[in-house]
């Protein structure tokens, strides 16, 4: 533990994995890691193995499962679900459900939630045959009010997902998905959202791209 990390008195940190119905017993071969600053409600779980970088904060009831990994300045709303094995980038926030194995970039905000298709529910529940492809959130991308994202979805960066949408197939860099997989490019969006997607999407180029460090008229040789 850190010493200047705030750990409410009802939190639990490091609570091992139920034990599986097939008997076996998910095994943690790392400590729980809190980082410096990092800030745990009221009735709070964090489960062994469990990484929580610098700065974060985990509001109360809010669950995060063994070996996942939480980058720094994250904010875990409250009754948030967080499953096992789930990675998520450096001053994102969450308030939703995120299924086992799942990736979301930084400076992303998930207010939905990201769950499994389960495509043939008659394999017994644990199972190692069970487990499918979670869905993959790049950077910056936003996951509105109440959407589903379901299965092996890859939402790439500065993509916007709509409240209460239903998304089962991919979604390009910075395009809007609304309804049931309608996608569309921001220039084709009537209204502001569209406008603002654009100019973040400039913004995100010029900060990605490197500047020439060149002197103006010197070339090589």
């Amino acid at each position: 533990m850190v010493p200047d990390a705030y750990i409410a008195p009802t939190a639990i940190v490091g609570k091992p994995f139920r034990p599986l119905l097939d008997g076996r017993e998910v095994r943690v071969d790392r400590a729980t890691e809190i980082g410096a600053g990092v800030w745990i409600g009221h009735y709070t779980t964090v489960g062994q193995g469990v990484t929580i970088g610098a700065g974060s904060i985990l509001e109360e009831f809010v669950v995060v499962e063994s070996r996942s990994e939480i980058g720094s300045r994250v904010i875990l709303r409250s009754r948030s679900y967080i499953g096992m094995g789930v990675t998520v980038g450096d001053e994102s926030v969450i308030r939703g459900h995120v299924g086992d194995r799942s990736r979301i970039g930084a400076g992303c905000r998930i207010f939905g939630d990201l769950i499994h298709r389960q495509l043939d529910p008659s394999i017994p529940w644990d199972d190692p045959g069970s487990e499918e492809p979670a869905p993959v959130i790049g950077d910056r991308a936003f996951v509105g009010w109440r959407a589903m994202v379901v299965g092996g979805v890859s939402v790439r960066e500065g993509a916007y997902i709509c409240a209460g949408a239903l998304i089962t197939k991919d979604i390009p860099a910075w395009h809007i998905a609304h309804s049931r997989n309608q996608i569309v490019h921001p220039d084709s969006w009537p209204g502001t959202l569209g406008k603002l997607m654009s100019l973040s999407r400039q913004r995100y180029i010029q900060q990605m791209t490197p500047i020439d460090s060149t002197p103006c008229g010197q070339t090589d040789g």
